[in-house]
C-alpha cells in the first residue's frame, strides 16, 4: 500500500520543509531497514510504502532561516489483520 503524508503551516516564507521517516520492529531490524534520516522535499507532500508491519513514525519540520520553527509528528502502526 502507499500512505501519503500532507502538511501545512502557519509559518510566513521562505522556509524549507523536511521529514522522517523512522521504521520500528524486528522486521525493520532484520531488514537493516530502520531509516530515520531526515530529507527535504519540494513542500507539504510526502509518499511511502507499507513493506511491513511494525510501530512507525512520520515527523515534518519546518526549517526557517537555519532554525527548526515548527515540527509535526504522527504514529503509523501497521498492522497485519
Amino acid at each position: 500500500c502507499e500512505l501519503h503524508f500532507t502538511g501545512k503551516t502557519d509559518v510566513s516564507e521562505p522556509y524549507k520543509v523536511f521529514w522522517k521517516v523512522l521504521n520500528r520492529g524486528p522486521i525493520a531490524v532484520e531488514r537493516d531497514c530502520i531509516r530515520g534520516q531526515i530529507f527535504s522535499t519540494d513542500g507539504f507532500k510526502n509518499k511511502e510504502t507499507t513493506d511491513f508491519k511494525g510501530d512507525h513514525y512520520v515527523e515534518c519540520y519546518i526549517i526557517k532561516h537555519g532554525v527548526c520553527v515548527a515540527k509535526s509528528r504522527i504514529d503509523v502502526p501497521i498492522r497485519v489483520s
